[in-house]
């Protein structure tokens, strides 16, 4: 009877859970003690972790071993291990530095990542540092714009950088309210100081069409829009600038002026082409031509001027 390693590998592996919802109880094997964490067999591709604060007792002595079974419950990703709590521990050490995380980003504004779990009345619902939180509709994007009927949602199941705006506890349990929005205004005000010290008129950057109009074109810079005005987006005359440009183009543009005291800064697109050519008319050729049949009779009797005067000044002398 062949024996095939490979089908028993995978028919495990795809018994394995690919990871847990925060407050998951499972059970988990003890594999290692360590000074700081005690290493589970959790059934999943990554290890569990399980602080051994939460397995000490009164008299400082640990009590799991090697090969031992707890009750645990999973409270967030640890870089590429599974996070867990014991489940009979009043305060588990590792809610207790989660909770310090997350106070610690509230008290000084750091970002915190975070995973867009679903989408639930208001907002959505966001997996900070193992906890539950909310994000309101307005917070999740700068610009967040309408969703058209059977769309993909952009955001669920995907990770952001977040800053808590609030964070307490009371007896319905945590109070976690998150934003996107404010990560987004924050690191907006850096490129905007940025653009402040190195803009300058005549420079040509890059940029993004973000908004087209009747009038001309918003390109951003990178912190800042700047306005392409309708007769500096082509050398042709422009009637509809949406035929030359559309949102989300990457253009190149002229720096033409900066004014920061109202925010105001003026672009150019045509200014970084070539000036085309334009086509002679009818009238401009005829005259071209004999402008040049003059010049090329006057080239062939160059010389010849001179005998004439000669010629002439010789019948001045007759007399008849």
């Amino acid at each position: 009877m062949d024996f095939d390693f490979g089908a028993m590998l995978d028919n495990q592996l795809r018994n394995y859970r690919k990871g847990f919802n925060p407050g998951d109880t499972v059970k988990g094997r003890v594999v290692t003690v360590g000074e700081t964490y005690v290493t589970l067999d959790v059934n999943a591709k990554s290890v569990g972790l399980l602080p051994v604060e939460d397995v000490t007792d009164e008299e400082g002595e640990v009590t799991v071993k090697r090969n031992d079974v707890v009750d645990v419950s999973f409270v967030a990703m640890q870089k590429d291990a599974f996070l867990f709590a014991k489940a009979d521990v009043a305060e588990s050490a590792a809610i207790v530095s989660l909770d310090q995380t997350i106070q610690r980003a509230f008290d000084n504004q750091l970002p915190l990542e975070g995973k867009v779990e679903k989408e639930v009345k208001g907002g959505f619902e966001v997996t900070v540092a193992g906890q539950r939180g909310f994000c309101p509709y307005s917070q999740i994007e700068r610009f967040r714009k309408p969703l058209p009927a059977g769309a993909e949602n952009p955001y669920v199941g995907k990770t952001f950088q977040f800053l808590v705006q609030e964070y307490g506890k009371d007896d319905r349990g945590a109070n976690l309210i998150v934003s996107r929005r404010a990560v987004q205004e924050k690191e907006l005000e850096v490129a905007k100081d940025y653009l402040r010290d190195t803009l300058e008129e005549g420079q040509t950057r890059n940029g993004t069409v973000v908004k087209v109009l009747d009038f001309g074109a918003f390109v951003d810079l990178g912190g800042m829009e700047g306005l392409v005005p309708v007769r500096e987006i082509s050398w042709d005359k422009v009637v509809n600038p949406g035929d030359y440009v559309k949102e989300g183009d990457l253009v190149t543009v002229k720096v033409l002026s900066v004014d920061w005291a109202r925010e105001r800064i003026s672009l150019s697109i045509r200014q970084t082409q070539t000036k085309p050519l334009k086509p002679r008319t009818p009238e401009q050729i005829a005259a071209d031509a004999e402008a040049q049949d003059v010049k090329d009779w006057m080239s062939a009797n160059e010389g010849k001027t001179d005998s004439f005067s000669n010629i002439g000044s010789a019948f001045d002398g007759l007399k008849f």
